[in-house]
């Protein structure tokens, strides 16, 4: 397999290497994830009106005033990117599913270098559904579905925290939050149901909510949906096995008020949608 290849980024490339001759470096520049870490990367240059440099600089510290192809002046990027070593793939079957990068870049002013360790894996949705049902008393209640489940990052066996899902790349948000629902949950949901919080929020310039920037390219597609249960209904979903076994997933449902959603499960994801919930509502963007 090819040890070297060349990542597009705007009208240059930039040298992608493999640290390992086992790793298919073709299949890595077609991971969607680093076709969009490249165009990201193209439109921060462009936006701060960066020169095209060249690939060969590779490696070397340029502090002199740089100027553009017509031999006008331009502002220097304030990082240079010079090389990005992959070392390590993992798959999902035939397909990409992580990739581990080390991005070599250089700071303009000071010639030292960011931390460039990547863990590649893309996007994903994530879905705040509250159930709303009339108690035996009469009282409306609204309760936020969790699912528990294992999570050896952690570790945890029992992690609590709201249904979500790794994007396919077809780039429908919609359609894969109502997909994990389905299958993490039993619940089927129209589309026109589920309300994408991000594009609400953050429109077109950003992707999503960046839940750990330091080091992970994941963006949250964060959205929230209403669903009127009868109570017996309601009180069924508690304990429900979810998920598909046959690939790994152990999912138990849960249920806890939305007032109290907060405090019953440290995850990021129900946390960023509840500040999103409340402060689009603030704003009159969701009734």
């Amino acid at each position: 397999m090819a040890s070297k290849m060349a990542l597009t980024v705007g009208t240059r490339s930039i040298p992608l290497v493999a640290a390992s001759d086992k790793i298919d470096l073709k299949a890595v520049a077609q991971f969607k994830p680093l076709q969009d870490w490249a165009r990201n990367l193209a439109k921060e240059e462009a936006a701060v009106g960066a020169p095209a440099a060249s690939s060969s600089s590779s490696g070397q510290n340029n502090n002199s005033p740089s100027s553009s192809a017509e031999g006008q002046p331009s502002n220097p990027s304030p990082i240079t990117v010079h090389k990005i070593e992959v070392r390590s793939v993992d798959y999902f079957g035939p397909r990409v599913g992580f990739v581990n990068l080390s991005v070599d870049a250089q700071l303009t002013e000071t010639g030292q270098r960011p931390p460039g360790l990547v863990f590649m894996r893309g996007g994903a949705v994530a879905v705040l559904l509250i159930v709303r049902s009339r108690q035996p008393s009469g009282v409306i209640s609204e309760h936020v579905v969790l699912t528990k489940q294992p999570r050896l990052s952690i570790p945890s066996f029992n992690f609590p925290e709201i249904p979500a899902g790794m994007l396919d790349g077809s780039g429908d948000f919609v359609g894969k939050c109502a997909e994990e629902l389905k299958e993490e949950c039993g619940i089927t949901l129209e589309n026109d149901k589920l309300i994408d919080m991000t594009q609400l929020a953050y429109g077109s310039d950003w992707s999503g909510v960046y839940p750990s920037a330091g080091g992970c390219d994941e963006f949250l597609r964060l959205f929230v949906s209403y669903k009127d249960m009868d109570w017996t209904q309601l009180q069924e979903l508690e304990g429900r096995l979810g998920g598909l076994r046959d690939h790994g997933e152990s999912i138990t449902l849960t249920l806890v008020e939305l007032k109290n959603a907060y405090k019953a499960a440290p995850d990021a994801k129900l946390l960023s949608a509840l500040a999103l919930l409340q402060a689009l509502k603030a704003e009159g963007k969701i009734a």
